[in-house]
């Protein structure tokens, strides 16, 4: 693996193989997050709205949702996985459209002991129940953290390698230079034509991200990411 590359990396059904954000509304949620669920199924609402709309009917202290997060685990593979990114120098990040509380658990858990850089919503209580709080959202996007401008920020001139399985991955998807994918993400890269290798442990990641970022154009030219993000920029000043 080389410098060349800035890798973004998804966790609910990514790094941890359930939807931890989905298990905790679920489990918790008084009755009516399902017309949220069903209002951002629909596109008529974006994700931001929709999870702060269901944690509201989340009255349960933090301490206990702590508890039900202990009962996942992340990918057996991933610890390996992320100590080569480290010792190589690959920068990283977890960039997620989930809540920060359970990623830090369930990697601390894991015995990761220097986590990577962490972009994800946060939950905090209040009086009338949890409260989420979006931290890394944008007002070009409306998903509660805004991926491609993260990425974007942290990549600098490097490519863009994605690593990622569901629907708040499809929009940086169309401007990574690469994507690992599974899921709903593997069906969406396949029916545009975008540049993606299936996976389903970060083993299968391990075993050809080095020949991948080889293979990337050097930064001599802007990332698709940056051209895109240069793009939006330009149609906003108009």
């Amino acid at each position: 693996m080389n410098g060349n590359c800035f890798v973004s990396i998804d966790f609910d059904g990514t790094i941890v193989e359930h939807d931890i954000t989905d298990a905790i509304i679920q489990e918790f949620a008084r009755p009516g997050w399902e017309i949220a669920e069903r209002l951002w199924e629909e596109g008529a609402i974006g994700s931001r709205e929709c999870l702060a709309m269901q944690m509201a009917l989340v009255d349960q202290p933090l301490q206990t949702i702590c508890s039900f997060i202990d009962r996942f685990s992340i990918d057996p593979t991933f610890p390996a996985f992320l100590s080569g990114l480290q010792a190589a120098g690959i920068h990283c990040a977890v960039i997620s459209d989930g809540f920060r509380i359970g990623i830090e658990r369930l990697m601390k858990n894991a015995g990761i002991d220097h986590l990577p850089p962490i972009f994800a919503n946060d939950l905090v209580e209040s009086d009338s129940g949890l409260k989420a709080v979006f931290p890394h959202a944008s007002r070009h996007c409306s998903s509660g953290v805004c991926k491609c401008t993260t990425a974007h920020r942290l990549c600098g001139e490097r490519r863009v390698v994605l690593i990622g399985d569901g629907r708040s991955d499809f929009c940086l998807a169309e401007k990574a230079d690469y994507v690992f994918s599974k899921g709903r993400l593997r069906a969406f890269c396949t029916e545009r034509g975008l540049p993606n290798t299936a996976f389903q442990r970060f083993s299968d990641v391990a075993a050809v991200l080095s020949s991948v970022c080889e293979n990337l154009p050097l930064p001599e030219t802007p990332s698709r990411l940056t051209v895109a993000m240069r793009a939006r920029t330009s149609a906003c000043m108009l």
